[in-house]
């Protein structure tokens, strides 16, 4: 993947991005083939191979954007609860609904928890102390627990279709209810 900072490349990847979720609207993945892609960016598939090694490369790209986002948006509030980190989790993740689902629709939830786990993670997201964890093991277990049970009531929000999906703040409610946090 292109990790330079040619101003070129750089318009010609987010070109590239934008044309692949425009065809992920009404295609599946498989169906997506990179001459569509490109076809549809006025770009040559030999750039499409300058930047990306794959489709799955673009959904990693695009995912690592939106988590590097979140965590420099987390980073600007306080978090002293897993209600607070609840909150700030769903209302960011609502803006991206839309490219969200598209991945979750086309079975690369794994992709979105990878990344998920991996950023949350590594971004001490959750830096606060867990009601009855007492040493560093603990907390990076209960971490872990944590931010896979966001990760998954996510997922569930993204396929819910029914008339009255469940609003972020609501969800965001749930799990302090769930937890027994505080609001």
């Amino acid at each position: 993947m292109y990790q330079g900072t040619n101003p070129s490349a750089i318009r010609s990847r987010e070109e590239i991005i934008r044309a692949f979720f425009s065809l992920l609207q009404n295609n599946s993945l498989e169906e997506i083939s990179i001459k569509q892609i490109m076809g549809a960016t006025d770009l040559s598939r030999q750039t499409f191979y300058q930047i990306f090694n794959s489709k799955d490369e673009i959904l990693e790209y695009y995912l690592d954007t939106v988590f590097e986002s979140f965590i420099t948006h987390s980073e600007r509030h306080t978090v002293n609860n897993l209600c607070d980190a609840a909150k700030l989790f769903f209302s960011f993740f609502e803006k991206y609904e839309d490219t969200l689902r598209l991945i979750v629709y086309n079975g690369k939830s794994g992709v979105l928890q990878h990344k998920c786990r991996e950023y949350l993670q590594k971004g001490k997201y959750i830096s606060y102390s867990l009601h009855g964890v007492q040493t560093q093991q603990e907390q990076e277990y209960a971490t872990t627990f944590v931010i896979s049970g966001m990760v998954a009531m996510l997922e569930q929000w993204l396929r819910e279709t029914g008339e009255t999906p469940m609003d972020t703040e609501h969800l965001a409610k749930l799990i302090c209810c769930i937890t027994g946090s505080d609001l």
